[in-house]
């Protein structure tokens, strides 16, 4: 970024260790969103991180509450934008609580996934109801990991509660937030949609046939299949719209793709966080989730150094999770707490990115609602989710406090209510909330 004009240069280098992307430059990206550059309304968007594992609780969470607390060492790189961004202390799944491994699961469903021995059943994430109402955009949601897959490496669960699969490689992600460019390729997504179309068709005629003779319960299951099979309907209307105006114009003389190597934890995240900080400015997506790694690896080579910064035993991210809920004078907890403050650091400078473009009306930042926290203090708990919400003052969020509930007597959910509903979305309920958090709220 140029810091004078805050302008995405002609080659923006994206770099990782052994690997270098470098992005177009896009004429429609002078440091203003689309709809800045068009004159248009300005959409909401949202995007939530999910932090691996435990936090050192001696450095998360603030002495003090209210809107003159005193900032967290973990949050220190965030001092800049401390009055964009809030804490939020003590929220967690109640009904939904679940321990072990398996938080990414249910952290943006609030669903006890252990309802039925031996087989784990979810329902949707947040995130996916935002998607309902947030579009047309080409690309419904992102949803980006530490690795490719389902299961624990994605945060997003459609309405049947089935796993979006996540995606881990930026070039990939990069591919897939543009529309073809050339006329074989227009061809080619037509005829795909086309076909997608056809076998839609033919399987809403076949379930209405097998609809009949069902009983109340599985009319129900069946009707939540055709709901989702309805939004599929849409989005495929969506893409055909979006193909007829075509995709923002670059230089794709720009793009140089090298072989992708093998990159640090902070560089991966940077990388992707890069993309978000794209596909809002040319709205190409407007909700996306990222797994900021996995609750047992990958083993990245930071580990290894905020060890031998802090004294401690050479450990995996499993082992650091775990031995990190010492006291707060312990090798390990010091480990877990750099890992923290890393963390934070992305945070910021995506929020620098989101800060430093223009939009309609204030910046890319003030329309984008950023949900960035965990679901464990320590390894396997399950409770006091380690929560930030920043961004959204101008979809009315007020910011620059901390503020803390009694144990067990708030639900995620609430947040999560509150967020869809001040993302425009009409929703009165989500999960087991019990009303929007009013304290967030100008």
């Amino acid at each position: 970024m140029n810091p004078k004009t805050n302008t995405i240069t002609r080659r923006t280098l994206l770099r990782g260790l052994g690997a270098t992307l470098a992005l177009p430059y896009l004429d429609i990206m002078g440091g203003a969103t689309v709809a800045a550059s068009s004159g248009a309304k300005e959409p909401r968007r949202l995007a939530c991180f999910y932090i691996p594992g435990a936090i050192n609780r001696h450095t998360w969470f603030p002495k003090d509450t209210g809107a003159n607390y005193t900032l967290a060492p973990a949050h220190k790189p965030l001092e800049q934008h401390r009055d964009q961004f809030t804490v939020l202390t003590n929220l967690s799944h109640i009904t939904g609580r679940i321990s072990g491994h398996v938080h990414p699961y249910n952290w943006l469903t609030g669903h006890n996934i252990n309802l039925t021995p031996g087989t784990i059943t979810n329902t949707i994430s947040m995130d996916q109801v935002a998607v309902k109402h947030l579009g047309p955009t080409w690309i419904p949601s992102l949803a980006l990991s530490f690795a490719d897959g389902v299961g624990t490496a994605t945060l997003s669960r459609n309405s049947l509660g089935v796993d979006l699969p996540a995606t881990a490689n930026y070039r990939t992600v990069f591919e897939r937030l543009f529309p073809p460019a050339d006329k074989t390729q227009l061809k080619e997504a037509h005829a795909r949609l086309a076909l997608n179309r056809s076998i839609l068709d033919t399987a809403v005629s076949s379930v209405k046939d097998f609809q009949r003779p069902l009983g109340r319960d599985d009319r129900q299951r069946l009707e939540q299949y055709l709901e989702s099979i309805r939004e599929v309907e849409k989005r495929l209307d969506d893409s055909e719209e979006i193909l007829k105006r075509g995709r923002p114009e670059f230089d794709e003389a720009a793009v140089k793709t090298q072989p992708q190597g093998k990159n640090s934890m902070r560089e991966h995240i940077e990388l992707l966080m890069d993309l978000i900080a794209l596909a809002f400015q040319t709205d190409m997506t407007r909700v996306v989730t990222h797994s900021l790694g996995g609750e047992g690896g990958p083993n990245y080579e930071e580990y290894k150094d905020w060890a031998q910064k802090a004294g401690a035993p050479v450990r995996g991210a499993h082992d650091v999770h775990h031995k990190g809920q010492g006291d707060a004078d312990s090798p390990d907890a010091k480990v877990l707490g750099s890992r923290d403050e890393m963390l934070c650091a992305c945070l910021a400078r995506l929020m620098d990115k989101l800060k430093g473009i223009r939009a309609s009306d204030g910046t890319l930042l003030d329309h984008t609602v950023l949900l960035f926290g965990g679901a464990q203090i320590s390894s396997h708990s399950g409770k006091s989710f380690p929560t930030l919400l920043a961004g959204g003052r101008k979809l009315g969020f007020k910011h620059g406090q901390h503020v803390k509930w009694d144990h067990d007597k708030k639900p995620m959910s609430d947040l999560y209510l509150t967020i869809l509903q001040q993302l425009g979305c009409p929703v009165k309920s989500f999960k087991e909330s019990t009303g929007p958090l009013t304290e967030l709220l100008v």
